[in-house]
């Protein structure tokens, strides 16, 4: 029997909150293919920049209000917000044109891209167990693309350059959290995003029929949930505690592909999204270990 201690515990939160954001990923994922079929790319990313802006405004006002938002980075942040929307159109593109499924798998390479640019870009260093990681992860992505035995598809293409760009996008947050608050990152990337997202919008534009509107506020809201879900989640409990349970959005997202478009992934694409997930855990895990030896150490050194 469950206690109510059982959950207070700041790993079972963040479990819940990883989940959670999964669920949410997964449902919008169903709503971007749905809406595909009337609004072209561009006008769907509009839309949830639209809705997250509305939903978020609010705090983004009373945030504002305070004065604890100006920045000296706003280059940085233009950045960032280039980098994004470029990764959401070509999701948003995947998600209309290929499995659901197979767009999930494909990025769960975000981690393993991010450590290759931050040892890149960022100097950070990568031992030789991450290089091998790497490598386990790449193998997956070719487990699930099969080039040179099926034809890798315009839409596949699109999810690698998604990978790459929020591997990119996290390199510039990890750069801007060195100087600026989670507030004014979230404040900046949702006020960028919009102006940005306007104009490809406007060459493809059609106006919204009243029973659309349901699904599009939908989209936007299940988008904005789900990262403020995985926010909670790392702020509860240690990345390499709740990685695991972002592996939920892959059976969420094909089951709710299957129920919804009787579409499922190749057992190919299950494999390679192991090798993939596994890598990117096995990474987080080894990393938590080292941070934990040397706080230890720390510990050790102060007593004596």
């Amino acid at each position: 029997m469950l206690t109510a201690t059982f959950w207070k515990r700041a790993s079972v939160r963040g479990a819940l909150w990883m989940c959670g954001a999964s669920l949410m990923i997964a449902f919008s994922a169903a709503c971007i293919r749905e809406l595909s079929d009337t609004y072209n790319t561009f006008q769907l990313v509009f839309f949830r920049s639209a809705v997250g802006l509305l939903l978020l405004s609010p705090w983004m006002f009373r945030t504002a209000g305070l004065g604890t938002l100006s920045t000296t980075r706003l280059p940085l942040y233009m950045v960032r917000t280039a980098f994004s929307y470029t990764g959401m159109v070509c999701v948003f593109f995947g998600l209309a044109n290929m499995p659901i499924g197979e767009v999930y798998a494909l990025l769960f390479l975000v981690p393993m891209i991010t450590i290759v640019m931050a040892v890149f870009i960022l100097k950070e260093r990568a031992g030789i167990e991450a290089w091998l990681a790497c490598g386990v992860a790449f193998i997956g992505a070719l487990v699930i693309l099969r080039p040179g035995i099926i034809a890798i598809t315009l839409a596949a293409a699109a999810v690698l350059v998604t990978a790459i760009t929020y591997a990119a996008t996290n390199i510039c947050i990890k750069s801007l959290s060195r100087t600026d608050s989670p507030a004014q990152i979230t404040f900046y990337g949702q006020l960028l995003a919009l102006p940005l997202a306007l104009v490809p919008a406007l060459f493809v534009w059609k106006t919204p029929s009243w029973s659309d509107l349901p699904l599009i506020f939908a989209l936007g809201t299940l988008q904005l949930l789900a990262g403020l879900f995985h926010a909670y989640s790392v702020r509860a409990a240690d990345a390499r505690v709740v990685q695991p349970f972002n592996f939920v959005r892959l059976p969420a997202s094909v089951l709710i592909a299957f129920i919804l478009f009787s579409e499922l992934p190749s057992p190919w694409t299950w494999l390679g999204a192991t090798l993939i997930f596994a890598s990117s855990y096995y990474v987080l895990y080894k990393e938590g270990a080292k941070k934990e030896a040397v706080s230890d150490g720390e510990g050790t050194h102060g007593q004596a």
